[in-house]
């Protein structure tokens, strides 16, 4: 079977493209378990079962293909979290939405919060610049989704910031690290993420000054 003179320039791209999800998923397990300054091209090579001089073709260095790695993992969260503080409700629903956006995406990606995690770890005094390219928007999002419910009297005064971290630091923690402190009988990641984010929601109400629904139907005289 003869292949056309077009059709074989598409197939060594689609090829080519395959073999950059090979090695950005296998990358991104790496990372993920090693941390960048551990994680070896050669390691991440084996995962794929190609050669270090192949990851190398497809990506210059490993300080490369690990920024691609971040764009990858953080970039549909960003998008997440931006649609759920967008999309038209209260700001107590906006911020319920976002830790659900979390949480699902963490459950599709259970490599995310290892990442950050690490990063963190290994930041002395400020985040590497191509991760606070990533964070900052989605942080920022979240600050001013609860800024603005305490300008409108939605939210209690509370340091903004503060709730902030507090949330985003334990939607990371609980998705990422908790398992290894539980000692209850195991369950699944999905089953465990359900839980987490319903108690993170309450948290967050309880933060905020929000009063729960039943709450609020129990003080309804009608």
């Amino acid at each position: 079977m003869r292949v056309s003179p077009s059709a074989a320039p598409r197939r060594t791209a689609k090829v080519t493209e395959e073999t950059r999800g090979l090695i950005l998923a296998a990358a991104e397990s790496e990372f993920a378990a090693c941390g960048f300054a551990t994680a070896r091209l050669a390691d991440i090579a084996e995962r794929v079962g190609i050669t270090r001089a192949a990851v190398i073709y497809h990506f210059s260095d490993k300080k490369a293909l690990y920024e691609s790695v971040l764009v990858a993992a953080f970039t549909p969260l960003g998008e997440r979290i931006e649609a759920s503080v967008t999309v038209p409700g209260s700001n107590t629903e906006r911020i319920e939405r976002v830790i659900q956006a979390w949480f699902d995406y963490a459950t599709e990606r259970p490599t995310l919060g290892r990442l950050f995690i690490r990063e963190v770890a290994s930041a002395e005094n400020a985040l590497r610049p191509e991760v606070e390219r990533l964070a900052t928007p989605m942080f920022t999002a979240f600050l001013n989704a609860i800024e603005e419910g305490q300008r409108n009297g939605e939210f209690r005064p509370i340091n903004p910031i503060h709730v902030a971290n507090i949330l985003s630091g334990s939607a990371i923690w609980l998705t990422s690290g908790a398992h290894l402190t539980s000692t209850e009988e195991p369950e699944s990641p999905a089953d465990r993420f359900a839980q987490y984010r319903d108690e993170l929601v309450g948290v967050a109400r309880h933060l905020l000054g929000i009063r729960a629904p039943h709450d609020e139907h129990e003080s309804d005289p009608g």
